[in-house]
């Protein structure tokens, strides 16, 4: 078996190069990719010499748009996979563009180093630019200090801060949890708090369930993760694993959002349903 095939075997392919969104403009700075792992090479080259259309939120539109790839810029362009990985280093320019306004552009900028390492060095707008304004809609049901530690943890992830970025998105997630307690408190008068006081988490979790998003309960070693990154895990490593605890969190205020709606439309329907009822009633 060739080197390059022992090498491809059971590799984890980064999350970053799973599509060209994720590539250039969630991708944090500073991010490395080594390419003397042939699968991690070959969607590097993939990513870099993307040109067809990448769908993505537009901070300028402020709406989900369709981008073209523009150019993409290095010391000398190739054409196929071989000579790029053999010949192109150095610095490397790739932009996108607003189909609907030519003037909203994306730029992500690289650096190539031969056949070892590809390096994200710059990117405009920022990717805490790009990804903030995407999270907005939690501010309400986060409340702004809960929200301010959620894009905290985002803008710092941005410029390559893996550990700090889990420790602000586990607050949120304890914030969360202790919501529920605190409800569950009042609902239950017979709670046994002191129990749950010296549970573990995922216990803390089970104990509290009835007031918790389901996809949080189903999905509660996501805890588990963001203490292990804290404690265990590299910056690199956290940063690689950013973006999926982030989707989950998201996920479990999407959640949220929807329960908080769907309470206040019935609220409203009970409402008028009342005063459609009394007014039949009076009028005979």
């Amino acid at each position: 078996m060739e080197n390059s095939e022992e090498q491809n075997i059971n590799i984890q392919l980064d999350p970053y190069l799973e599509s060209p969104k994720a590539f250039h403009l969630e991708m944090p700075l500073y991010h490395e990719l080594d390419l003397t792992i042939g699968v991690i090479a070959e969607k590097a080259y993939e990513m870099m010499t993307h040109s067809e259309t990448m769908d993505a939120y537009c901070i300028w539109c402020e709406k989900e748009s369709v981008f073209d790839a523009r150019e993409y810029v290095g010391r000398s362009y190739s054409s196929t996979y071989s000579s790029w990985l053999k010949f192109d280093s150095g610095f490397c320019r790739n932009s996108y563009v607003c189909s609907r306004n030519e003037n909203h552009q994306y730029f992500s900028y690289y650096l190539k180093l031969e056949k070892s390492k590809l390096l994200k060095i710059g990117q405009w707008p920022s990717v805490a630019d790009f990804q903030i304004p995407q999270v907005e809609k939690y501010r309400k049901i986060l409340g702004e200090e809960e929200y301010k530690e959620f894009t905290r943890g985002i803008g710092i992830a941005a410029h390559g801060v893996g550990i700090g970025s889990f420790v602000y998105l586990r607050r949120v997630f304890e914030n969360l949890i202790e919501e529920a307690h605190v409800k569950t408190k009042v609902e239950n008068t017979n709670f046994p708090n002191e129990e749950y006081l010296k549970a573990r988490m995922d216990d803390k979790i089970k104990m509290v369930k009835d007031y918790l998003p389901e996809f949080l309960v189903e999905n509660r070693n996501l805890y588990a993760i963001l203490s292990k990154g804290i404690h265990d895990l590299t910056e690199e490593e956290c940063l690689q694993y950013f973006e999926t605890v982030k989707i989950g969190i998201e996920q479990i205020l999407d959640e949220k959002i929807i329960q908080k709606e769907k309470a206040e439309k019935a609220a409203k329907a009970r409402e008028a349903i009342q005063k459609a009822h009394g007014k039949i009633t009076n009028s005979k």
